[in-house]
């Protein structure tokens, strides 16, 4: 996966500048870690955990035998899910990216096409289904495998498919089984919650509130980064000719733009709570209010694509939008990096990933 990611996104490594004392670091963001934790990270992982949980119920319940038509109810359900792992998914640092996490509930990108291939594979299998989707593939455990299986051909008939059925209560049951441990791992008394909201100079992997600071910044810049280069920027294409909307995530789902959006809104809440927008120091609030300007001018363009992703992207109008939009994200992100980070006092360097 670290190859695959290297190819579309640039990681951002952080550290505190030797100018930027602890108590500078308390003065400038006092506290950052807790109130990240209570305003972010707790709400988004319990909304996940709701969400993915009541999706696992209706897909139990449609393919039950007295299910009858729940559509609508599985369609929202995963929309809900889609849109909880949205804001999870920029907390893409600790728990999260460890045992494979966020591969497991949002393998991408996918640029060969293995989730297709593995999931078409496992369906149209006559072997048993794995007893246990955690020890396979992570191309078979997530949301884009869930999206081919309830919205990609033959899902329209899932409660008359009966291995069909179980495999997408199956792969709901996994991405429930992820929240929870999230949680579980975000929870009080864990060695990582402490580093988190108490750092200290004997704790992993946080000795200073400058580097919980530097964590924050990098995983708002890399869900930035990844959002962009890896799931608007493939599809939409150098012209007309080139876009390929179905290089987009989530297209059968028509639930593209949706989900690129709450990822923009999951990086404005996440600097909101961290006191980056309305904190105690007004230098710092200018950087992250013309952050939060540009990144809701991004949201409401792609808010306002109606068409369906496989063809949004080649429509003149809609391929504006998503343009716009992907520009006013690189400004964002140029502030993140630059002016916000220098007000800060931590000092930015550029590494790409291992690999090929």
């Amino acid at each position: 996966m670290l190859a695959r990611f290297s190819r579309c996104v640039v990681i951002l490594s952080l550290s505190a500048s030797p100018a930027f004392a602890q108590s500078e670091a308390d003065t400038i963001a006092p506290d950052i870690g807790r109130r990240v934790l209570e305003n972010y990270v707790v709400p988004a992982l319990a909304r996940f955990r709701e969400t993915s949980g009541a999706l696992a119920v209706i897909l139990n319940e449609v393919c039950a035998a007295s299910a009858g038509n729940k559509g609508d109810a599985v369609q929202a359900g995963f929309a809900d899910t889609l849109s909880a792992w949205a804001h999870v998914s920029v907390l893409r640092f600790g728990p999260l990216v460890a045992e494979n996490r966020f591969e497991r509930v949002f393998f991408w990108p996918d640029p060969r096409g293995v989730t297709l291939r593995q999931v078409q594979g496992l369906l149209a299998s006559e072997d048993p289904l794995p007893d246990d989707l955690a020890d396979q593939s992570v191309a078979l455990q997530g949301m884009p495998a869930l999206d081919y299986v309830l919205f990609g051909t033959g899902g329209e008939a899932l409660a008359d498919d009966a291995r069909r059925c179980a495999y997408a209560k199956a792969l709901a049951d996994n991405i429930a089984d992820v929240a929870e441990a999230l949680e579980g791992a975000w929870a009080e008394g864990t060695a990582f919650r402490t580093s988190f909201t108490a750092p200290a100079a004997d704790r992993d992997p946080y000795r200073s509130t400058a580097e919980v600071a530097g964590e924050v910044v990098k995983a708002a810049g890399t869900a930035l980064e990844f959002t962009r280069n890896a799931e608007l920027l493939p599809a939409l294409g150098d012209s007309v000719e080139k876009a390929r909307g179905k290089r987009a995530p989530f297209w059968r789902s028509g639930q593209t733009f949706s989900f690129a959006a709450a990822q923009i809104e999951g990086v404005q809440k996440l600097i909101a709570a961290a006191g980056f927008v309305d904190g105690p120091s007004d230098f710092v609030n200018g950087y992250g209010g013309s952050m939060d300007f540009d990144l809701s001018h991004a949201r409401d363009a792609l808010e306002a694509v109606k068409t369906k992703p496989e063809a949004a992207f080649s429509q003149e109008e809609d391929r504006g939008r998503i343009s716009y939009a992907t520009i006013a994200m690189e400004g964002a992100k140029h502030t993140l990096n630059g002016e916000l980070s220098g007000a800060l006092g931590l000092v930015m360097g550029f590494n790409a990933l291992d690999g090929d």
